[in-house]
């Protein structure tokens, strides 16, 4: 996968665009730093890769949560912990 800085799409569009077509990806960087990841995109291809990409960020995200609550410890909860936990929510949505 190729990586650019992100001062060539201003800089040099033509280099962009014929990296973009030859790889199908690349990766933006800024100040050495991931920025961006750009797919090349068709309108037919577009709602799919709009669709599969907001899937993806959603496993991202249940995978962070579940990392976060093996670093908290929440994973050893008893089923009981769990029952109270949720039960002192309800309590203070209500009340």
């Amino acid at each position: 996968m190729k990586t650019l800085s992100y001062r060539v799409i201003r800089n040099e569009p033509g280099k962009f665009e014929e990296t973009l077509s030859r790889e199908g990806t690349v990766i933006l960087n800024k100040n050495g730093q991931p920025l961006a990841l750009v797919l090349d995109a068709t309108s037919e291809s577009l709602e799919s890769l709009l669709l599969l990409v907001s899937q993806i960020r959603a496993q991202l995200s249940v995978a962070e949560m579940r990392a976060s609550a093996r670093e908290r410890g929440l994973d050893r909860l008893s089923p009981n912990e769990i029952r109270a936990e949720i039960e002192a929510v309800r309590s203070e949505r209500s009340g």
